[in-house]
């Protein structure tokens, strides 16, 4: 995991034209995206439809 915020922030850094002194907030921006990304990974349970109950 941290040589992966490392990657995206080193490639956030570099977008931005690497401004000096910035280094803890493109790591917190590369954290904050790649959590982003793993919670839309996550899939919930998909809801059923209630049972209905079938005349005898």
């Amino acid at each position: 995991m941290h040589d992966q915020i490392q990657q995206r922030a080193y490639k956030l850094w570099e977008a931005d034209g690497r401004p000096e002194g910035q280094d803890q907030t493109y790591w917190f921006k590369a954290v904050a995206e790649i959590a982003a990304d793993a919670a839309k990974t996550i899939k919930t349970p998909a809801k059923r439809a209630p049972r209905v109950k079938k005349a005898a």
